[in-house]
This record gives C-alpha cells, sequence and structure tokens, in this order.
C-alpha cells in the first residue's frame, strides 16, 4: 500500500503545474489531461476485476501491471508534445488504474474487514513521502522540480519497485477458476446485481458528482498555490495525507457507531467546508491554508475510504473483485472524466489574461459539493451500523 500510493502521490498533485506552467498548457488541457485517469477506470476495471476473480492470482497479475505501469511512465517524462503526451498518459492509466482496486481485494482477501483502514493508512503514507521527496529531496537538485517531469520519474521507479514487490504478496487465488464465463460476467455484469438496491444507486451517484470537487482539488490547487506564492507546496500539501492517517484511525470505530450513512455524509459535508475555506485563502493566510490542507483526511478516509468497505460489504466474497472494479469504474472512472473536464471548464470560466480568478472558481466548486451532500443525505436511507470484525 505504502508504494501503490506513491507512485501516483509523486506525480499526480503537480501533474496540473507541469503542464500549466511548464508546458504552458490551458487549464482546459489540464482538466482533459487528468480525465484520462477516469476513462481508464471505465475502460478497465471490470476485465481485469474479471481476470483476477477467474483466471489469475491477483498478486501476479498486480505485479505486472505495476512495472509495466513504471516503464511507460518513463516514456511520459520525456514527450513534450502536447498530443502525443495525451496518449501516452492515456496507456499508462489504462495499466495503472486497476491495481488500486485490485489492492483493496488482497486486502479484504486476507483480512478482517475492520482492519483494512489500518492497512490502507500505509497507502496515506506512501503519498506524503512522495509529496515530501519531490520538495525536500529532488528540490534540491532540481530547481522549480513542480514544473518539470523529474517528479514522473519519481513514480516510474517506485512503480518498477512495487512491480517486482507485488510477486511475493500473499497468494490470492482465483476465486472463480473452474466456473462457466459468461458475457455477462466479460463485461462485469456480475456486479450489476448490486443496483437493484436503491441505497447502493445513491450511493454510486454521490460517488459520481463529488468527481467534481475531488478533481478540482487535484487539478488545481497546487497551481493555485503555486500561483499566490506559497513555497513548497507539494510538501504542504502532503499533510492532508498525514491527516488521512490520523482520521483513519476512527473510520472503524465510527461506522460501527453512527453508521455508513452518516460516515460517508461528514466526509461529503467536510469537501463542502473545504471550497468556501479555500476561496479566503491568500499567500499571507497560513494558517487557513494548514487547515484547509489538514481537513483533507476527513474528506478523504469517511467517503473513499468507508465507500470502499461498504462495497465490499454488499459484494461478499464471490464478486469481491468485480464489485470494487465497479466503485472504481463510477468513482475514479465517470466520476474523474466528468469531474476533471468540469473542473476545466470551471476554471476557464473563471481565467484572466495571466492567471485565474481563484475565488470564484472555490465558491463554485464549494455550492455544487454543498448540492452533493444534501441530494446524499435525502436519498440513502442505510443507516445499518456494522460490525467490522467479519
Amino acid at each position: 500500500m505504502l508504494l501503490q500510493y506513491f507512485t501516483r502521490g509523486a506525480w499526480f498533485v503537480t501533474l496540473g503545474t507541469y503542464l500549466g506552467k511548464g508546458l504552458e498548457q490551458p487549464g482546459s488541457y489540464i482538466g482533459f489531461s487528468y480525465s484520462l485517469f477516469g476513462v481508464a477506470a471505465i475502460i478497465t476495471p471490470f476485465f481485469v476485476g474479471l481476470i483476477a476473480d477467474q483466471f489469475f492470482s491477483t498478486q501476479r497479475l498486480l505485479g505486472g501491471l505495476n512495472i509495466v505501469a513504471g516503464l511507460i511512465m518513463i516514456a511520459l517524462s520525456r514527450v513534450t508534445d502536447p498530443s502525443a503526451f495525451v496518449w501516452v498518459l492515456f496507456c499508462y492509466c489504462i495499466v495503472y488504474t486497476p491495481t488500486e482496486s485490485l489492492s483493496n481485494s488482497i486486502v479484504f482477501h486476507h483480512l478482517p474487514r475492520k482492519l483494512f483502514p489500518f492497512v490502507r493508512l500505509f497507502g496515506t503514507l506512501g503519498w506524503v513521502l512522495a509529496g515530501l521527496s519531490v520538495n525536500l529531496v529532488l528540490g534540491r537538485f532540481v530547481p522549480g522540480v513542480e514544473t518539470t517531469a523529474v517528479p514522473l520519474l519519481l513514480s516510474a521507479g517506485a512503480s518498477i519497485l512495487l512491480g517486482f514487490y507485488n510477486f511475493t504478496l500473499p497468494a490470492t487465488p482465483p476465486q472463480k477458476r473452474d466456473a462457466k464465463v459468461s458475457f455477462k460476467e466479460i463485461i462485469g455484469g456480475s456486479a450489476f446485481g448490486l443496483l437493484r438496491d436503491r441505497n447502493f444507486i445513491v450511493f454510486l451517484a454521490a460517488a459520481l458528482l463529488i468527481g467534481i470537487p475531488i478533481q478540482m482539488y487535484f487539478a488545481f490547487f497546487n497551481m493555485f498555490l503555486n500561483d499566490i506564492g506559497v513555497a513548497n507546496v507539494a510538501s504542504k500539501m502532503s499533510l492532508g495525507q498525514i491527516s488521512e492517517a490520523v482520521f483513519m484511525i476512527f473510520v472503524p470505530f465510527l461506522i460501527m457507531r453512527i453508521g455508513f450513512k452518516w460516515m460517508m455524509a461528514l466526509g461529503l459535508a467536510f469537501w463542502a467546508i473545504r471550497y468556501f475555506l479555500f476561496a479566503y485563502i491568500t499567500v499571507d493566510a497560513t494558517a487557513l491554508i494548514l487547515f484547509s490542507i489538514l481537513i483533507h483526511g476527513a474528506c478523504y478516509d469517511f467517503f473513499n475510504v468507508t465507500g470502499s468497505m461498504y462495497v465490499d460489504l454488499k459484494a461478499g466474497v464471490k464478486m469481491r473483485a468485480a464489485a470494487q472494479g465497479l466503485f472504481m469504474l463510477v468513482f475514479l472512472g465517470l466520476g474523474k472524466f466528468f469531474g476533471s473536464n468540469l473542473a476545466g471548464l470551471i476554471s476557464t470560466r473563471y481565467a484572466t489574461a495571466d492567471s485565474y480568478q481563484w475565488d470564484g472558481i472555490f465558491t463554485t466548486t464549494g455550492y455544487i459539493t454543498v448540492g452533493v451532500t444534501l441530494f446524499f443525505i435525502l436519498c440513502f436511507h442505510d443507516k445499518t451500523k456494522t460490525d467490522l470484525s467479519e
């Protein structure tokens, strides 16, 4: 988990700054580039989930994908042509995207659900180490490192190392090796049975809609802080992952006491609060900057991590990988695709000659997030408090 999220943390946060400042591309291009991650998540999870459930051991599939992803990332770091960059980035996303859900599947296969947040905690630490490495290590040797392709090379090295390490993980054999494969299973249809549950549909809809504020944060917040003159932005943003680690400790405790509904509703509400805080940030507002970053843990853990556990609880053993793939399709796929492109359109709406009207961007995003939060609270009625010891 530490290496899994180190590989994405090394490039994902700084990519917007690299594209905007290094390659001098507009906000719409930045939004579209981030949306490729979502397109890949639409295409790949069901097929890879089927392969993991039917044909190959999950840890071996995971290892192969991460090694190939690292090699593609090396190629991406050498591309400067905007059109070629998009295609190579898309190839990387196709290979990388399934690895996060496969990692979750391995954890759920071997451990009780209540331990998932503590294992996932190391993913958070990996993201923190990636952000610190960009500024405090690479930044010592490369001036303006966030505007260069060097973070991509850092990600590539970690990905290849991770790939070889994946082969040493506990054996996770296919769950349905001898079962007959139907066309319905090939397209991931086994997980669609979950859509008969109205609450599950509402959950997926919220996961889709929250993609707008999440992608606005990842695509533009790094550029915003650089734009107003904040120093060592990647390192400061890694504080958000430190807060993830802290909040993660409380996830199992709170789920068993207030239930999945109010855990996920709190996560959505914190996103809304956060964007209204962003609208008032200036370079001198150090305390506000730090506070708005530090509540990232509540935003991410209470919805994203809790959501993964909710999906696993609903799916059961037989369609675990396919169900996680369905969640990733909606959350990382459709959510990132539409969220990234809408974030790009919102930023373009508030673009100026040489920068952006950041207060307008963040206020608009805040109102959208309030709407998503109210929708979830009013329409999601599963208030079950679950024993996570199984």
